[in-house]
């Protein structure tokens, strides 16, 4: 193993800890090592940044358990990865290395190593066990009210979340810092086969006081996390026009008296053309009014000095005002043009007045989400999880993404993932069977049957 990750003396002092750390504070996740896998495997692959990581690897071999761990290990949550049967765990990032040694069935010794510091060791203990309440009475209400097995089995999960994690909590609230802070430096996220399961979201009581869960899809949730962040930027957008509108003449006066340099007729006529593209395509997309999207400007004065003022100071308030959308607009802009490419005679857009819409491009008509194909639906899940859900320098692991996917998706899988990679700053992990998927990508496959 590389001696970089050894003890410095760098003045820290052996009492001193790693105090909470930027996103991705460790670097990226570059070899993953496991041994004693089940009794039987011991796996070591490398992972690549830059394009998706493909394990592979009959069944039984622990594809989905090297996901978890993995994912476990960025939560913090020990307790769930100590029950999976493994010796040792090793985590070599960019700027740091996690070993994880089980030293018993209750017992785990977590040490970080990172240039500059002294060796961190943390012994965790799960000795008690979580007291879990009969779970019957909620699988039997999510069952009447319609769910299938699947989904009542992910549902009665949830409640066991919400139970066994205070527990967690209240008996593992000792944490050190560099501990806590782990899902900071190391963003994780695993994407299941369960995907397409309900999730809860919470509401008002019916009259108004307290507030309960309702059950909904997860395509549901995912539009409706969409709508609330477009209508966020959307009010971040008026905030910035009212400031900028309630004193644009005192500015405008302010610019014509200055001894500032405006540019020439072409200057001007080039960044108002380049302001027209950006706003046509944000009206394309949805966030601003069509409207909203001028004519040309050349049949202005713009040879005389008090117009280019004038104009000068409305380009740069129309480019601060329009700059407000463009974090919403890097994960939009993509995240439509993928829907668009594997949606078929559908058209995608956000509607002024009831937002993300979806319709048919023969009939006009609107198709709600629920009714998406199932295949639709995992896909809309998925790319909204990787744009959405996911901070920029985040390992997204992705378990078995070729289930119901059609054959044409799935040979295009590793390249739209590559392009959503560029955009979102996230580096993919998947576990697949799939040799549609793979297509003679033998680069990037990490084979866990040897």
């Amino acid at each position: 193993m590389s001696d970089r990750f050894a003890d410095q003396p760098d003045g820290t002092g052996e009492g001193q800890d790693v105090k909470a750390t930027p996103v991705a504070e460790f670097g990226r996740l570059q070899n993953y090592s496991i041994f004693g896998l089940f009794g039987l495997y011991e796996h070591d692959f490398k992972v690549d940044i830059l394009e998706p990581t493909m394990l592979t690897g009959a069944n039984g071999t622990g594809k989905s358990t090297v996901l978890r761990t993995i994912n476990w290990v960025s939560r913090g949550d020990w307790h769930s990865l100590i029950k999976t049967p493994f010796k040792r765990i090793i985590l070599e990032f960019e700027k740091s290395r996690i070993s994880v040694d089980k030293k018993s069935q209750h017992d785990l010794v977590v040490e970080l190593r990172r240039p500059g510091y002294k060796t961190k060791v943390y012994n965790y203990s799960d000795s008690g066990e979580a007291h879990e309440p009969d779970f019957v009475r909620y699988a039997r209400h999510y069952a009447n009210m319609g769910f299938s097995r699947e989904e009542v089995a992910e549902l009665v999960l949830l409640e066991r979340d919400e139970t066994v994690q205070p527990w967690q909590l209240k008996h593992h609230g000792n944490e050190p810092g560099w501990i806590s802070s782990i899902s900071k430096s190391f963003p994780a996220l695993l994407v299941s086969d369960q995907r397409l399961a309900p999730e809860r979201r919470k509401r008002p009581k019916a009259r108004g006081a307290g507030e309960a869960f309702d059950v909904v899809t997860a395509i549901e949730m995912a539009v409706h996390n969409i709508n609330e962040e477009v209508q966020r930027y959307k009010s971040l957008y008026g905030t910035a026009s009212q400031n900028l509108d309630r004193n644009f003449p005192r500015r405008v006066f302010t610019a014509m008296n200055s001894q500032r340099m405006f540019g020439s007729h072409r200057d001007i006529s080039r960044e108002f053309q380049e302001l027209q593209d950006l706003r046509s395509s944000l009206a394309v997309t949805g966030l601003i009014d069509a409207t909203e999207v001028e004519e040309s400007i050349s049949d202005l004065p713009l040879d005389n000095p008090d117009s280019l003022a004038l104009i000068s100071t409305y380009l740069d308030d129309t480019k601060e005002k329009l700059a407000t959308f463009e974090p919403l607009r890097r994960r939009l802009d993509p995240f439509i043009e993928f829907l668009r490419r594997h949606y078929k005679g559908k058209d995608i857009r956000i509607d002024q007045e009831h937002g993300f819409r979806i319709s048919s491009l023969r009939t006009g008509e609107d198709i709600l989400p629920v009714h998406l194909s199932s295949g639709e639906q995992q896909m809309f899940v998925l790319a909204h999880k990787l744009l959405f859900g996911s901070v920029p320098g985040t390992l997204v692991m992705i378990d078995e993404p070729e289930l119901s996917l059609h054959v044409l998706w799935q040979s295009s899988f590793v390249e739209d993932l590559t392009g959503i990679s560029e955009v979102a700053g996230t580096y993919f992990i998947l576990a697949t069977h799939s040799p549609t998927l793979i297509a003679g990508r033998t680069d990037l496959r990490r084979s866990l049957d040897r």
